[in-house]
């Protein structure tokens, strides 16, 4: 990382300055040569490259991808096996699911019966408010905003 910052760093000083002036001014002249123009493009390239990879793996350390489907499918835990396997619970809907998760494949290892409790609540109840649709939201403003301007 800290060499792909210096080789960007580099790059972007290609653009020679010069100062000149016979008065004692400075004035700036950038070098607008096919080298300078090509090395800004790989800059400017290779730093947009670095920042897409570094939100790709701060999204993924943040967990935004997690709770799909509006709250209907999530990962509830997972525990290593083994270098590359694990055993993962799944929630999906109203169902639990405890699958194998290897680098080749996933498979279904048992569908439970009874929903495995989570930090003390049952992890079987998936609606809340935050899973309720835009148009109930809205609905339900309306109302009460109908409501609130009835009353006396």
């Amino acid at each position: 990382m800290r060499l792909v910052l210096s080789f960007i760093s580099l790059l972007l000083t290609l653009p020679w300055v010069a100062i000149a002036g016979e008065t004692g001014e400075k004035t700036l002249a950038v070098s607008t040569g096919f080298g300078s123009m090509l090395g800004q493009m790989v800059a400017v390239l290779l730093l947009v490259i670095v920042l897409l990879m570094g939100l790709a793996w701060v999204l993924k350390r943040a967990g935004v991808n997690q709770g799909a489907l509006n709250g209907q499918l999530a990962v509830l835990g997972a525990v290593s096996v083994g270098q590359r396997e694990k055993v993962v619970l799944i929630q999906a809907g109203q169902e639990q699911l405890l699958v194998g998760v290897t680098a080749n494949e996933i498979s279904l290892l048992h569908l439970l019966s009874e929903p495995i409790v989570v930090d003390g609540h049952p992890v079987h109840k998936t609606t809340s408010a935050l899973s309720d649709s835009f148009a109930q939201k809205l609905n339900q403003a309306i109302t009460r905003r109908q409501a609130k301007d009835t009353a006396p």
